[in-house]
């Protein structure tokens, strides 16, 4: 079984790159992708630029010439949910787009016209998820829910409020993940997402700056537990 990781920024495939032998290298336009062996594990690595757009580039590349079996989607996002902190991950176990509104013709809020309200993480990966969680001892705190993708960075404690009060079960929020799930959904391949986070939601030049001081520290336990479940994968024979 094949393993995709897609992450957006370098500082977030940074982690996978300083524990990978890379044997193979292919840039197309902002996606770099890399056969890489990653502690005895086959892996491709996938570093797809920020956004949407370029997630979906991403995506649909790495399926189209790699044909993974699985796609982890690894990195930063920022906290809605009340009691997270930075560094914490949450695993998703659904995803919205936070920025979509086509509710004037009866659709929900995040739904992208004739396509579905929502996503949601495969019944049997989430399982993987929850006993790798379960079975480790992490140093930090982790937790299950809706991540919300959105084309913003959000540092305003105005929208912020109207997106709690729209998606009031959000935990946390990015700029990719949901574009790689709906681009892999096309193809039935499955998305695990592990976002830790970088910063709170709404708090102005706080947010932007604790994403600045943070990112790598996200970086770190986004790809710690993604490395769990890589191995836990290959301990249950899912990958080999």
């Amino acid at each position: 079984m094949r393993i995709a990781i897609i992450t957006a920024m370098k500082e977030e495939m940074a982690p996978f790159r300083s524990q990978s032998q890379i044997t193979a290298r292919i840039q197309v336009g902002k996606v770099i992708i890399e056969e890489a062996m990653y502690q005895g594990q086959s892996l491709i690595l996938v570093e797809s630029g920020i956004g949407k757009v370029n997630a979906a580039v991403a995506a649909t590349l790495v399926i189209e010439r790699y044909k993974p079996d699985v796609i982890i989607n690894s990195g930063s996002s920022g906290a809605f949910g009340a009691g997270l902190d930075v560094g914490d991950v949450i695993i998703a176990t659904q995803y919205v787009y936070g920025d979509v509104d086509a509710t004037c013709f009866g659709y929900e809020p995040g739904q992208v016209p004739q396509m579905p309200a929502k996503y949601e993480t495969d019944a049997e990966w989430l399982k993987v998820a929850r006993q790798t969680a379960a079975s480790a001892e992490l140093p930090y705190a982790l937790d299950f829910g809706l991540v919300l993708t959105l084309d913003s960075f959000m540092s305003e404690s105005e929208r912020v409020e109207g997106i709690k009060s729209t998606f009031p079960l959000v935990k946390v929020s990015d700029m990719e993940v949901l574009a790689i799930v709906q681009s892999a959904a096309q193809y039935g391949i499955p998305v695990l997402s592990v976002k830790a986070v970088s910063d709170i939601a709404g708090h102005g030049d706080v947010t932007a700056n604790s994403f600045d001081d943070n990112l790598d520290v996200a970086a770190d336990h986004a790809a710690h537990f993604t490395d769990l479940l890589v191995q836990r994968l290959r301990s249950i024979g899912i990958a080999c």
